[in-house]
């Protein structure tokens, strides 16, 4: 799924059988829609009174790996998610933060591999 020049998610319209994380222009990891065993959108517990660090932390929990997202405005990626229709999701440059100040803004991605026992 292409994504809009300031967008750091993309949407597929239908359902999405995986998510996409672009970590980089040239590094991505997906995973199966049918892998997610749960997600939670929460405070960010590191960001205290901060304004510069992201205020939220979007946390998705797949069989394989555990994904943290790190941002403003995440409950619309949050929606998607539970809607079945996000696609992909990228970190985008600070400057696209205040571009738009309805639309989420991703500022970290990390994927941490559940070891195999």
């Amino acid at each position: 799924m292409p994504f809009k020049e300031d967008s750091c998610y993309s949407t597929s319209g239908k359902y999405c059988a995986c998510i996409e994380f672009h970590l980089s222009e040239h590094k991505r990891r997906g995973f199966h829609t049918s892998q997610l065993i749960e997600y939670s959108l929460e405070p960010n517990p590191d960001a205290g009174d901060d304004k510069n660090e992201p205020p939220q932390k979007l946390a998705l929990a797949f069989s394989t790996a555990d994904v943290v997202v790190l941002g403003w405005r995440l409950s619309h990626l949050a929606d998607k998610l539970q809607e079945n229709d996000l696609a992909a999701v990228r970190v985008l440059p600070k400057r696209f933060a205040e571009v738009d100040r309805h639309m989420p803004f991703v500022a970290s991605i990390a994927i941490t591999p559940i070891a195999k026992p």
